[in-house]
């Protein structure tokens, strides 16, 4: 960002003085326009790119963190389950084999409570290395997910200002300004025909850069929809469990579960909220990927960049 921010202040100093020198012939001052024209659009493309990078950064940490969380709750879960068992068999209820088992599924979740932390550092490290923050960060919570309010046919109105389609667009009225000064008595007709077909490819460059831009700003808006409706089926699910775990703490009370069925929905309640912070964190990355196809930032985050 602020490569491109220098780059933007050299190009609007240089037309600046282009525009102000008479001396400055018509290509020239054109020229210097549309490099400063470029370089304001690859600013807001560095810094929409910054965001995208940042957010998809900050969310893999969140859920790094919520599955240490979540794994923390399977362990004391499952070794709740290996003291079942063993007061089973020594009952006669269970066999050695039961108990062998339910160990080895607390060593299974020993290890993914291991590797979820091991995680956590290897996000923190990332996140750290994008935003200069110190080391050892960690996600304070979920950001709050707008909603999208912007119709994808008015994001189109702004491609013409992302930097491919920018680039490709003052080749084109370049071409179009030689062939206007080659169009003349004086200059030789093999001039006039280079400049002509220069003219042609430039136009199906700006062509080729407007198609690329608008097919990827739809893919991007579908993807979009699709993580706001995967949401919502997520905070669904989370619903639902949330009223089976508060159904059995009342069944707990009234004496029909045990302690060890109540924290199973406890855990299947803490999996569906995981679920639902993912489909969050999902749409904030797919809002921060639609930004960047659409030249606008439609995150909820650091404005309007």
């Amino acid at each position: 960002m602020k490569t491109a921010q220098a780059n933007l202040d050299k190009a609007q100093a240089a037309n600046a003085a282009a525009q102000a020198d008479p001396s400055t012939l018509v290509a020239a001052k054109l020229s210097a326009k549309t490099t400063a024209t470029l370089a304001q659009a690859q600013l807001r493309g560095a810094k929409l790119g910054a965001l995208q990078n940042t957010v998809t950064a900050y969310t893999s940490l969140l859920e790094a963190q919520e599955n240490v969380s979540l794994q923390t709750v399977q362990v004391q879960l499952d070794t709740k389950n290996v003291q079942v068992a063993q007061v089973k068999l020594g009952i006669g209820n269970a066999t050695t084999l039961d108990v062998t088992n339910a160990q080895n599924t607390v060593a299974s979740s020993q290890q993914n409570l291991a590797d979820g932390r091991a995680q956590v550092n290897l996000a923190s490290a990332r996140l750290s290395t994008l935003t200069g923050l110190v080391a050892g960060v960690r996600a304070a919570g979920a950001p709050t997910v707008p909603k999208l309010t912007s119709a994808q046919a008015a994001l189109q109105g702004g491609l013409p200002a992302l930097s491919s389609v920018s680039a490709a667009g003052n080749d084109l009225a370049l071409a179009q300004l030689n062939v206007k000064l080659a169009d003349n008595d004086f200059t030789p007709a093999r001039t006039l025909q280079d400049a002509k077909t220069a003219l042609a490819n430039a136009q199906r460059s700006a062509d080729s850069a407007a198609k690329t831009a608008t097919q990827s700003l739809a893919s991007a808006y579908q993807a979009a929809q699709n993580a706001y409706e995967l949401l919502a089926v997520a905070q669904s699910r989370e619903a639902a469990a949330q009223k089976t775990a508060t159904q059995d703490a009342a069944r707990l009370k009234s004496g029909t579960i045990s302690a060890v069925e109540l924290q199973s929905s406890q855990l299947a309640l803490k999996k569906a909220q995981y679920s639902r912070l993912q489909a969050q964190d999902n749409v904030l990355v797919a809002l921060a990927a639609l930004s960047v196809a659409g030249g606008m930032n439609l995150t909820g985050i650091g404005g309007a960049l």
